[in-house]
């Protein structure tokens, strides 16, 4: 058996869906957590994810990267890209906007028709409210001045994890918020969080990730213990959203410290 250090074992108790590298190893190979959680947004009980990619990156030859969370398609072939969002003071509405095109331009075939293309969903979970409507949930399409719809397929959904009121989707964004299991509602989730949290195996992923990262900061150079360090791995598990308990935990620095790096980024 393999001894995982006792500040890493902390960490991955406290990790949710928020934090990139436990999101990443939560839905690797585990379609049915997303297509769960697709279907309880959508309000869709016939939804059937035929394939997922996490971390699945958009490249282009003269436009900007994207990296999205989570992509997953349909057996009808419409198109899901669901993104966890710990900082959604970003520019959300734009970022939505940028991706839905991105899935539209990767859908359509050189000579194929444009009735070809299936609906694209862009769905951020936000730890917060982006918006600043007060709302749990926003569901933009494409309508004319008199709140006609386009049809074109378009879809863009803009949850607040953190609205404190009773509403649809309550139980699911406590899961997605919980970092431990035993507060989880739903057991298809439950399940999966108990093993990556409280069964060797799943352990081991965590650790093993959590180790590349802390190696990514060290091979960077930097004289280990000197403060330039410390600055580099907050900005990198800032940047991987990893929530900022962890990172004060792991790291044994100020709330203060890591808002000051937080707001360079900006």
């Amino acid at each position: 058996m393999v001894r995982i250090a006792a500040e890493f074992l902390q960490i991955i108790k406290d990790f949710s869906l928020f934090d990139d590298m436990y999101m990443n190893c939560f839905f690797k190979d585990f379609p049915e957590g997303i297509q769960f959680i697709l279907r309880k947004i959508l309000d869709r009980s016939d939804l059937v994810v035929k394939s997922v990619h996490i971390q699945d990156v958009m490249v282009s030859m003269t436009s900007k990267t994207s990296r999205l969370d989570v992509f997953a398609e349909d057996g009808e072939g419409n198109q899901y890209d669901v993104e966890f969002q710990f900082l959604p003071n970003e520019n959300i509405p734009k970022r939505g906007r940028y991706y839905l095109g991105n899935i539209d331009q990767n859908m359509i075939r050189r000579g194929e028709d444009y009735d070809t293309l299936h609906e694209a969903y862009v769905i951020f979970i936000c730890a917060g409210d982006p918006i600043k409507k007060h709302k749990p949930m926003y569901h933009y399409t494409m309508k004319d001045e008199d709140g006609n719809e386009l049809n074109d397929g378009q879809h863009l959904l803009i949850l607040n994890a953190d609205y404190e009121g009773d509403w649809r989707l309550k139980d699911l964004m406590n899961d997605i918020k919980a970092s431990d299991p035993e507060t989880m509602k739903y057991e298809v989730l439950k399940e999966r969080a108990e093993y990556l949290k409280e069964e060797e195996e799943g352990n081991m992923q965590l650790n093993m990730n959590l180790q590349n990262l802390m190696m990514k900061a060290e091979n960077k150079g930097i004289e280990k213990g000197r403060e330039e360090e410390k600055t580099n791995m907050i900005f990198h598990m800032l940047k991987e959203k990893f929530d900022v308990k962890t990172i004060m935990r792991a790291l044994n620095v100020s709330e203060e410290t890591i808002n000051k790096i937080k707001a360079t980024m900006k």
